[in-house]
């Protein structure tokens, strides 16, 4: 996803490499997601759902790209 729009930022993090951070984000299992620093999607989940997910927890409403009619 973090090809599609240069407004998103994706950083992958081995939890057993940084200790730290994962007690600091209480990893758990994986794969876990945190967005923005505050909240959290756990689990794999579909692209669509996960999309879904990022959207509900930044309160932004998706642009659609040009020339795709609106939902």
């Amino acid at each position: 996803m973090a090809f599609e729009t240069p407004n998103l930022t994706a950083v992958a993090v081995e939890a057993t490499e940084f200790p730290d951070l994962a007690r600091r984000y209480r990893v758990s299992a994986v794969p876990k997601t945190v967005v923005n620093g505050e909240g959290e999607i756990l689990g794999a989940l579909p692209p669509d759902a996960f999309i879904q997910q990022v959207i509900d927890l930044v309160g932004a409403t998706p642009k659609q790209p040009e020339g795709q009619p609106q939902p």
